[in-house]
């Protein structure tokens, strides 16, 4: 058996990985189009699976809203220019002080998501956040000299 000569020529050759080289590419392919499919497509389909409500179909938004300003029933006349839209005005009334040029939203208890249907309602882009949870209305519209802008 020790002498047995091997024939070289009949022996079939060593597989060696590259020889499979397009096996592993066909699986490396697939899994990347599996991740694609999953990550991107699938994501799509999800959102377009949820339900998107419209503005009459949300609550109603509360608000305080205060004259930042000092004019004469503005914070009124402001509340009646908001009448067609989701929000709730819960009161009205003035700030201690009417140093306000600028209109602002001051986040009470209300969350993001709110915020932003509430900028998009009065179109007053900037806010603060002063949080306190036993507040009557989610947020507080403090109204400036600016108010015009916002009631066209």
């Amino acid at each position: 058996m020790l002498n047995e000569q091997l024939d070289l020529t009949t022996k079939p050759p060593d597989k060696k990985w590259h020889s499979k080289a397009w096996l592993i590419f066909t699986v490396i392919a697939i899994a990347l189009a599996l991740i694609l499919y999953f990550t991107v497509f699938r994501k799509g389909e999800e959102m377009a699976d949820s339900p998107v409500y419209g503005e009459d179909q949300l609550p109603a938004i509360k608000v305080v809203i205060l004259n930042g300003c000092g004019y004469d029933q503005l914070a009124t006349d402001f509340a009646a220019a908001l009448k067609d839209k989701n929000i709730d005005v819960i009161s009205m009334g003035n700030t201690p002080k009417p140093i306000y040029d600028k209109s602002i939203i001051v986040i009470r208890k209300g969350d993001k998501h709110d915020l932003e249907r509430l900028q998009k309602m009065t179109g007053i882009q900037r806010w603060t956040s002063a949080l306190n949870e036993y507040h009557s209305a989610d947020f507080d519209i403090i109204v400036g000299r600016d108010y015009e802008e916002f009631t066209k």
